[in-house]
């Protein structure tokens, strides 16, 4: 009984490992993610830490915004 209990206990615990090891390679794409967004926005006179909390929460949408802004800038000749 004993043996048993350990042996499902082992089995959970690498399964929580697995699921750990899992999700920090997205963890760190969405970090690099906000800080490149910060960098872009210092770069172009925006708020940087508004666009890194910004990129930490919907990273892969502001992403597209950042683009969608950042030609609109163009256009009009800011940058």
């Amino acid at each position: 009984m004993r043996a048993a209990a350990q042996t499902d206990l082992e089995q959970r615990v690498s399964t929580l490992e697995l699921k750990i090891h899992h999700h920090d390679g997205a963890e760190v794409g969405v970090l690099v993610c906000a800080a490149f967004l910060a960098l872009w926005a210092q770069n172009t006179g925006r708020n940087a830490w508004l666009w890194f909390f910004l990129g930490l929460f919907f990273s892969v949408i502001v992403i597209f915004v950042m683009l969608y802004k950042n030609s609109n800038d163009r256009k009009i000749g800011k940058r």
